[in-house]
């Protein structure tokens, strides 16, 4: 377990891990409640709302001493414009593709956003290409996504082109604000400014797109069990955002990683039965499989690269060079050499 502190909070890394993994798998049936059961289909007045409540969030956290986060500035703004962008068409986007298409084949679509990451790594962050196993691995998860595809009984060409848009518009927002981690923005600080900076577009697009107007008139808007479910998505929403940062700090980005795989396939094997099922096609449970094998060879691969990249940082700092004999430390030279007849010719500190 991870020592890190997160004002006052510290170990249960396990709770944290769980909290993150139930936020995650529950968004996209959420989703799907709001916006085809409830048939509320108003995707940037929904994003409104999150915003607005991850505002209020972050100011009531910093307001208890819970969070420290410097003052919103019109600088700070434009600095993460690009990366808001992204944010924004990504979210909204998504939102248009599961109106149309089911779960598992929702999931599936968007754990093809690693292929659009790892040419943007190359192309924008100017990143070494990547191992033969890791884009062995996002081929895999990307070909099983076509072949699903393929034998989706009810396939939407408008749902996976919002689908595909997403996934590009994902890759885009995560690339941008991984520079933007790089250049030492935390990421409460990234979440204050995305949020800050995508409100007002929000409001002001579900303006223009009569969705106010449409909301008034909407068939369940007195219903009860409607307002539970779309503020519970809301609230959600804009908790799933923290939860992801505390276990990140209480556990590690790999276990982040883990826990995303694992509620995946979850979230694929309840989507099967749920909102009135899946008709079952062998194309579209063999892409299934293919494309969430990938998924978790693409987590082992990058569990392996992490791994031999730290142990290459511990023996780098360890390891010290005196007159071409190599030892672990100052203090652990040769039986009968004097300190004095040896000059540090190296030191390799990372």
């Amino acid at each position: 377990m991870s020592p890190y502190k997160f004002k006052g909070v510290e170990g249960h890394g396990f709770a944290a891990a769980v909290f993150y993994g139930i936020c995650s798998a529950s968004m996209a049936f959420l989703n799907k409640a709001v916006i085809n059961t409830y048939e509320f289909p108003f995707p940037f007045f929904i994003m409104a709302c999150q915003m607005l409540v991850t505002i209020m969030f972050l100011e009531v956290l910093g307001s208890y001493g819970k969070i420290n986060l410097p003052p919103y500035t019109w600088r700070a703004a434009r600095m993460f414009l690009a990366p808001s962008l992204g944010y924004a068409f990504h979210a909204t986007l998504s939102l248009m593709a599961l109106q149309g298409m089911n779960i598992p084949m929702y999931g599936a679509v968007k754990r093809c956003t690693p292929l659009v990451n790892l040419v943007l790594s190359v192309v924008i962050l100017r990143r070494p290409v990547p191992s033969v196993m890791l884009v062995s691995s996002v081929l895999i998860i990307t070909t099983g996504c076509f072949v699903a595809v393929l034998g989706d009984l009810t396939f939407d060409a408008f749902a996976y082109t919002m689908g595909g848009f997403s996934v590009l518009a994902q890759g885009l927002y995560l690339t941008l604000v991984q520079q933007c981690a790089e250049n030492k923005l935390s990421t409460l600080e990234i979440l204050q400014l995305n949020s800050y900076n995508t409100l007002a577009p929000f409001i002001v697009v579900s303006v223009l797109m009569g969705e106010p107007e449409a909301i008034v008139q909407s068939r369940y808007i007195a219903d009860i069990g409607f307002h539970l479910t779309f503020w519970t998505l809301v609230c959600l929403g804009s908790v799933l955002n923290y939860s992801l940062f505390l276990c990140t700090a209480l556990n590690s980005a790999l276990t982040t990683s883990l826990v995303s795989v694992a509620k995946s396939v979850i979230q694929t094997l309840v989507g099967f039965f749920v909102f009135g099922g899946v008709k079952y096609h062998p194309l579209n449970i063999a892409g299934i499989v293919m494309n969430t094998t990938g998924g978790f060879l693409y987590t082992y691969t990058k569990f392996l690269e992490g791994k031999k990249k730290h142990f290459q940082k511990d023996e780098n700092c360890n390891k010290v060079v005196l007159n071409g004999v190599i030892s672990e430390g100052i203090g652990s030279l040769p039986n009968g050499v004097k300190r004095e007849d040896h000059s540090l010719r190296e030191i390799k500190v990372s």
